[in-house]
């Protein structure tokens, strides 16, 4: 009876015990999410910085001011995107919205970098893709690493669905300049917004700074910088986790910045482009677009652009 009584009054005296224990657990097993987290954005970060550190220490581009030699990449740029990618993993769950800013804020940067004449477009663009994959190979690593953490949030089939992206362009002029003048290659960041009215059709309008550089005999002479309003129409095909699309667009392109008056400030613009994306995150898609814009600023040929686009989803 005794042993009864010892037995009972032990497990009751057990019972705070065992409780904080599974408390504990419970805590432990609801923070462990934040690890595959901390780590998939720290590595992102860490590979960022040192890839970007080593390339501004190797390469010797002078800059556009001709204040140093330190130009490729953009810093600045590739800190925003990489920092713009860890906010969109770990914010776009709460709302599309935070994507979107993190994305345009960081496109706001990198061509403020261009229209100051601290950077090239080619340097932005380098430092864009630098923190876009910097971010997307860390949150990948991690899911390896943490294969059963739930903090990955469960990725959904890609579908035509309605949101806002964020595009950061190539832009790769076909021809020269007429008379010693050449227009080089530039780069565009853009926002849009799509319509989905079926599985498989849709609508859209787009509004983009774009800035490209001209040289004369040679020469870096000063930007060519635009802006840039259109609408277009496109149709797509999900499969599985991937959305493939293309889309036709018209509008205007206007130059308020121009080193060879010789161009007009105003130019019809017309575009065919195909892209694909992936999600990467609920309500979070990133993927690459190819397309032709014919926008006539050489007089005789267009633009070639690839761009790397971010889409929230709504």
């Amino acid at each position: 009876m005794r042993r009864i009584v010892l037995i009972r009054l032990l497990l009751f005296l057990c019972i705070p015990f065992c409780k904080a224990a599974e408390f504990t657990d419970s805590a432990a097993s609801m923070g462990r999410p934040w690890v595959g987290r901390v780590v998939g954005a720290g590595i992102g970060v860490a590979v960022n910085a040192s890839v970007t550190e080593l390339l501004k220490n190797v390469v010797h581009e002078k800059r556009p001011d001709g204040s140093d030699n330190r130009s490729f990449p953009s810093r600045h740029a590739s800190y925003a995107f990489v920092l713009a990618s860890v906010a969109s993993h770990e914010l776009s769950v709460y709302s599309p919205l935070w994507s979107v800013g993190a994305y345009t804020a960081a496109n706001a940067v990198a061509m403020q970098r261009v229209f100051a004449d601290r950077h090239y477009p080619g340097d932005v663009l380098t430092g864009a893709a630098l923190g876009i994959f910097s971010a997307e190979l860390g949150y990948g690593l991690s899911r390896l690493l943490f294969s059963g953490d739930v903090s990955h949030i469960r990725l959904a089939s890609a579908e035509n669905s309605s949101g806002l992206s964020a595009s950061t362009v190539a832009l790769i002029p076909f021809r020269s300049y007429r008379r010693g003048h050449r227009v080089g290659c530039g780069v565009e960041s853009s926002l849009r917004g799509n319509l989905a009215l079926s599985e498989l059709f849709g609508l859209g309008a787009s509004f983009g700074l774009r800035a490209q550089p001209v040289y004369t005999d040679g020469h870096f002479e000063g930007f060519l910088n635009g802006a840039s309003l259109s609408i277009d129409g496109y149709v797509c095909k999900p499969l599985n986790r991937w959305l493939f699309d293309a889309r036709l667009s018209i509008g205007l392109l206007r130059y308020f910045d121009r080193p060879d008056y010789d161009i007009a400030p105003w130019r019809p613009l017309i575009g065919l482009n195909a892209g694909i994306c992936r999600h990467v995150a609920r309500s979070l898609c990133v993927g690459a677009r190819l397309g032709y814009d014919l926008c006539d600023i050489s007089g005789d040929g267009g633009v070639l652009s690839v761009a790397v686009v971010t889409k929230a989803e709504f």
